[in-house]
């Protein structure tokens, strides 16, 4: 083989070899990012929670999580350490928290040891009490059919839904609705495609030189 296309053959090799290397590498090298949180950033609460969790995309490491809840005065109202269960972690509250503002202060490690840390406030209502104290204050179906044949009684949806809803911190992040891997197998096939085209055409270029100017 003639050692121009040899050279040509050896670059189209390492060049296709670095596209694919990149390709695979992109998804893999992505960091964790907060998918949701209970409660919501912003929420105002209708009732007491006992516990606050934070759910990401990806596992993050057991042993580093940090989960600090404090109330408008900086006083921490977290009770014992938080527990992470694969990609979600669950920090457990004090009982009977006070109506005001709150800021839920976290720092997990991801699994690729990249550290994820943000703040997320919250706010429990004037009157809020314990679903357990809802609930025992609720009619039963049989009172509630006697005095009110027509009514019902709405399930809680508003700022207490708040308490399942997604937070959407990162727009690269599956809550702003991509996951930051580009194009993938499509743009890898466009470069495959024009490298062999790119190829072929220094190919010829390079037998032309070879075979010199005709007699």
């Amino acid at each position: 083989m003639p050692a121009p296309r040899r050279r040509i053959r050896s670059a189209l090799i390492a060049l296709l070899l670095a596209v694919f290397s990149v390709c695979l590498a992109g998804p893999a090298g992505a960091h964790s990012d907060l998918e949701s949180s209970s409660p919501k950033a912003g929420a105002t609460l209708t009732e007491l929670p006992t516990e606050v969790t934070l759910t990401f995309n990806e596992k993050v490491q057991e042993g580093f999580s940090q989960v600090a809840v404090v109330d408008g005065e900086g006083l921490s109202v977290t009770d014992g350490d938080p527990v992470s269960d694969g990609a979600t972690v669950t920090q457990p509250l004090m009982a009977k928290l006070h109506p005001g503002g709150y800021v839920i202060n976290f720092k997990v490690v991801s699994a690729d040891g990249h550290p994820i840390s943000d703040a997320i406030p919250f706010t429990i209502a004037e009157g809020a009490g314990s679903a357990s104290a809802t609930e025992s204050d609720s009619p039963t179906s049989a009172e509630a059919s006697a005095s009110a044949p027509a009514a019902t009684t709405p399930a809680a949806t508003g700022e207490t839904a708040a308490t399942t809803a997604a937070t959407g911190t990162s727009s690269t992040g599956p809550a702003g609705g991509g996951d930051g891997s580009g194009g993938g197998p499509a743009t890898a096939l466009l470069v495959i495609l024009g490298v062999l085209v790119l190829a072929g055409g220094m190919g010829a270029a390079a037998m032309l030189r070879a075979r010199g100017p005709q007699a």
